[in-house]
């Protein structure tokens, strides 16, 4: 019961950390953020099966475990109970970056017509901080729930969207800041920091 209390705590934090930062964007560039009208086309159809699988594990794991014992790994108590404990940092860093971003924050592919290249807080760090947060949740809620379908569809769901989004946002953001972008990817690691 502990993990699930965990693992609903963390989720909770992390929606009001995403909403916050969308309503604080959508305030400073008008009315909602659509997060689908800019998203890769294939991507969506990807997000859909993908999620369908994740919140369908996610609510069996937390209301009916039984339906999923086919599914549960040999995982021992001690390392599921560090995976809770790693989730308070990953959820800091999780928080800061969305900080960070604040008003930049787009929710899916595409920039503003005023959009500010962020390269201070977590992205003087990486160059994407919120999906190397997003992975990092995903890989803890992989162990602490020692359930492969859960932790491996979630797990595939937010290194997908990385995976297929980063190669756009990065096109994009080459195009409209040039040299400032060359500069500051040339110094920033995608996903990894960079030794300085």
């Amino acid at each position: 019961m502990g993990f699930k209390i965990a693992f609903a705590a963390a989720f909770g934090f992390a929606v009001f950390v995403a909403a916050g930062t969308a309503k604080l964007a959508a305030r400073r560039h008008g009315g909602a953020l659509n997060q689908l009208t800019h998203e890769i086309r294939w991507l969506l159809w990807l997000r859909g099966a993908l999620g369908l699988i994740f919140y369908a594990a996610l609510g069996a794991w937390m209301f009916w475990p039984g339906a999923l014992a086919w599914s549960y790994l040999e995982v021992p108590l001690p390392v599921r109970w560090l995976a809770v404990a790693l989730l308070v940092p990953t959820l800091a860093f999780f928080a800061w970056s969305f900080r960070s971003l604040g008003e930049s924050y787009r929710g899916g592919i595409g920039l503003y017509e005023d959009h500010v290249l962020v390269t201070a807080g977590a992205y003087r760090l990486l160059r994407h901080p919120i999906y190397v947060s997003f992975i990092a949740v995903m890989l803890l809620v992989f162990v602490l729930s020692a359930n492969w379908l859960l932790g491996l569809s979630g797990l595939l769901l937010v290194t997908s969207i990385a995976a297929a989004r980063i190669p756009t946002e990065e096109r994009e953001l080459r195009e409209r800041f040039g040299a400032a972008w060359t500069a500051y990817s040339g110094e920033t690691g995608r996903l990894i920091p960079r030794l300085r």
